[in-house]
Formats: C-alpha cells, sequence, structure tokens
C-alpha cells in the first residue's frame, strides 16, 4: 500500500461500537452492508481507498480536508488503484444525506443564470471566447437547441476524451479569470487563480458525471495547459 504521509486518525466503517485505544473516525451507513458484510474485519483494498477518496472530493468542508482528499486521491490513482462505480454509488449516497446534495440547475437562459452575486466586469461568454482554444469557445458546440447556458451533457460524453478536457479548462479558466484575476486587475497568481477555480468548479458549480469526470482526472487538469491570462489579454477584442 503506498504511503506519502502519515495518518492523524483511523477511519473505520463499522455498525458497532468498540471502546479504541487511537484516534478514530467512525462512519456507518445502512446501505454499506451491500459492500461490508456483518462481522467483516479488514483493511479496505487500494482501489476502495481511492474510490472513498474521490467520493470525498465533490464537497468542502469547513474542516479544509478537501486538499487532502484530493491529493491522496491523485496518489492513489498514480499507484495503479482502479475506480469502482458501485461502491462510490454507494459513498455518494451517504455523503449526500451528511454534508448535503448538491443542487445546481443550468435549465435557464444566461440572463437569469449569471443574474447572481458575483460582481462582473465583462460578459461572462466574452471571457470564455477571450480563452478559447479555437476561433471560439467549445461551450458553444455542446449547447442543446435554442439554450445559451444549458449544454447537452450526452453530446459531451460523447466527444474526444481530449476535447472534454479543453471543455473544462475553458471553464475553470474563464472562472479564474471573471472571479479572481480581473476583480484584482491582474494583480494575482494565476497558478493560485486557476486552483482555487478548478476546486470551487467542482465543489460548487458542478454535480454528477462532470464533476467526477474533474476528480477522476484531477492529475490532468490540476495545473494549466497554457498561459490563460495572457491569452485573455492577447485576445481584448472580446
Amino acid at each position: 500500500m503506498p504511503s506519502w504521509r502519515t495518518p492523524k486518525d483511523c477511519d473505520i466503517y463499522s455498525p458497532e461500537d468498540y471502546a479504541y485505544t487511537y484516534a478514530v473516525d467512525k462512519y456507518w451507513h445502512p446501505s454499506f452492508e451491500a459492500w461490508i458484510s456483518p462481522g467483516t474485519n479488514r483493511m479496505a483494498t487500494l482501489d476502495e481507498l481511492y474510490t472513498m477518496k474521490v467520493s470525498h472530493s465533490y464537497w468542502s468542508l469547513p474542516n479544509g480536508s478537501w486538499l487532502k482528499h484530493i491529493s491522496d486521491s491523485v496518489k492513489f490513482k498514480v499507484a495503479g488503484a482502479q475506480f469502482l462505480p458501485e461502491l462510490h454509488t454507494l459513498l455518494y449516497k451517504a455523503w449526500s444525506e451528511l454534508h448535503g446534495k448538491k443542487i445546481i440547475s443550468l435549465d435557464k437562459e444566461a440572463t437569469e443564470f449569471f443574474s447572481d452575486a458575483v460582481n462582473r466586469i465583462y460578459d461572462h461568454d466574452s471571457i470564455h471566447e477571450s480563452v478559447a482554444y479555437g476561433d471560439r469557445a467549445l461551450y458553444i458546440d455542446f449547447l442543446k437547441p435554442r439554450q445559451t447556458v444549458n449544454l447537452d451533457m450526452q453530446k459531451i460524453w460523447a466527444a474526444p476524451f481530449e476535447t472534454q478536457i479543453k471543455l473544462f479548462r475553458e471553464e475553470v479558466y474563464a472562472t479564474a479569470l471573471e472571479r479572481i484575476l480581473i476583480p484584482k486587475n491582474y494583480r494575482y497568481s494565476p497558478r493560485a487563480a486557476y486552483a482555487w477555480a478548478l476546486k470551487r468548479t467542482i465543489t460548487n458549480l458542478t454535480k454528477g458525471k462532470a464533476a467526477q469526470f474533474m476528480v477522476l482526472n484531477y492529475d490532468i487538469l490540476r495545473d494549466p495547459d497554457c498561459n490563460y491570462m495572457q491569452r485573455h489579454l492577447d485576445n481584448t477584442d472580446w
């Protein structure tokens, strides 16, 4: 089993109460019976640990554990861990009940979707265009008919993997610019802004398969693939 840090406690999934002589974080959900047979006493496998870490990475909790979970998931993936979809379904259900369901809706027009508390200096779509890989922002190719925000996710998942990665990167770049760099007049680290925006996109702006895709491919997405701020500044005509 790979090891790169010393854990502060021991996580235990069990319906039983025992007296422990060391720090324990114990949790149980009835659905776990489909995964852990009664009376089982064993260590989690590498694949199970990886899937657990992935399942924790959709929520940014007050205890500041998000970076630990996402970093661990990358380490496990590098070590050869395989994602277990059925276990992930059980865990996600449990954490949704514990932390609250993610409520995100894109089924509205841009004028409504973007009329939130964000202090926007430029039109949101124009920022997307300024960091586009091609002649226009990728998301435009995946909009549902007569929609300005709502994406056709089936069409996205049918696209080539590299297109999917670029699509999500464009969104993170635009978020980093709109929420951090532009309001600070570009006097901020583009790398730090990107890291913040990627976390924000995973935990607050997406859910379901989209958030899962970014977590499973965090090792690819965690670093910008270009000087996106300079690309944006080079396209000020937008």
